[in-house]
């Protein structure tokens, strides 16, 4: 039996593993990178077809909007927990325990929304959600960079 709850939910834990272990990895950060958002535009077409056939209440894609919010504050804190050091130099990143904490509340909150609105919405909208909230996390980043590069950006 095909499950889109399950499914969602499974692709959600895929994309957080794979998440986490790219920032607890020391790398170098790229200005610009595709992963962002390239998860925005899988999330929002997979977000689309939802609500085609799930027309959402003001309440609902309020919910959704305060929960954006609220990934995109804690991603711009999550880009502090995350040390930046010049090696061979190139700046490079590598998160802490505080930053993978902060992913996991981030991705918590995000699916309370699922207990105040229309079913299954959080687990929907959750590639979007990590999509942003990448992209937030990365424009704080480089600008934090800029600061520790020596030659700046």
């Amino acid at each position: 039996m095909d499950n889109p709850t399950v499914n969602n939910l499974a692709i959600t834990a895929v994309v957080l593993i794979w998440l986490l272990s790219r920032q607890l990895t020391e790398r170098p950060l790229r200005e610009k990178s595709p992963v962002g958002l390239v998860l925005v535009i899988i999330g929002a077409v997979e977000t689309g077809i939802y609500v085609a056939s799930h027309p959402l209440s003001w309440r609902d894609g309020a919910l959704v909007v305060a929960s954006l919010v609220v990934g995109v504050l804690l991603a711009a804190v999550r880009a502090f927990t995350v040390r930046l050091s010049v090696r061979g130099g190139r700046v490079v990143r590598q998160g802490t325990v505080l930053t993978a904490a902060l992913w996991v509340l981030g991705l918590g909150q995000h699916f309370l929304i699922d207990t105040a609105v229309a079913a299954e919405l959080g687990a929907v909208t959750v590639l979007f959600y990590f999509g942003v909230v990448l992209l937030a996390q990365q424009l704080v980043l480089v600008r934090r960079a800029a600061a520790v590069e020596p030659s700046g950006r």
